[in-house]
């Protein structure tokens, strides 16, 4: 989808979300952007306004970010949910992408970074912020272990075809519409996605596709 793109930002700190209004407001790209202090106002909001992107914090009086993300995405699953937040624990990230934020960036990235999240994730993509460890992602993949092995490791897992779902689904596209890009069913997409998610150790199409953005691993010319 093309800018302007609609925002809600849920934060419990006032002086913050004005902040984060004052300066996407000032860009072409961002065109409304609605607030909501807490997760259960942001419930009630989403019931008649469909925001592009939402950012959302973790931290919050009642609700959580956690807990509001969840009821968000049970009300409409296609919502978008970009975690804004301080808190950058490897737990904290798991938590955030296993309730199906489509990304998460650190409150002290720098502006131009967050704007490239939020335009990631309103274009049906996923982000991960620099800095966080890829650990965060998959549990089972062990510390001694750098980038690099797990790129292998990763590689010599998937099929091609899997390869080839995964760098589709890693630009966003859904199970419809990768079966058309590849000629198939899309029960035999979701059997690829599934074979994806085991063979990764991840939980959901989020973490895959963070997974691949985050190493740049399906291009064509690292299968080639």
């Amino acid at each position: 989808m093309d800018g302007p793109y609609k925002l809600l930002i849920i934060d419990d700190h006032p002086f913050f979300r004005q902040g984060v209004k004052f300066y996407l407001s000032s860009l072409k790209d961002f065109g409304l952007t609605e607030e909501c202090s807490s997760g259960e106002a942001a419930l009630a909001f989403v019931s008649s306004s469909v925001p592009d992107v939402i950012l959302m914090d973790l931290k919050m009086t009642g609700m959580d970010g956690i807990a509001t993300t969840e009821a968000l995405l049970s009300i409409n699953p296609n919502l978008r949910v970009l975690i804004l937040t301080s808190y950058g624990s490897e737990n904290q990230i798991r938590e955030a992408i296993n309730a199906g934020a489509a990304g998460y960036c650190l409150k002290d990235a720098p502006p131009e970074e967050l704007v490239t999240a939020i335009k990631a994730v309103a274009e049906g993509g996923t982000y991960l912020g620099r800095g966080i460890p890829l650990k965060a992602l998959s549990p089972n993949i062990s510390t001694e272990h750098n980038d690099n092995v797990f790129s292998d490791r990763l590689i010599a897992d998937l099929t091609q075809r899997e390869i080839d779902v995964l760098r589709l689904l890693a630009v966003g596209l859904g199970n419809k519409d990768i079966a058309k890009k590849l000629i198939v069913s899309e029960k035999t997409v979701k059997t690829h996605v599934a074979n994806i998610l085991h063979k990764l150790d991840v939980k959901t199409r989020t973490q895959a596709a963070l997974l691949a953005n985050k190493h740049d691993l399906f291009r064509e010319d690292n299968h080639g």
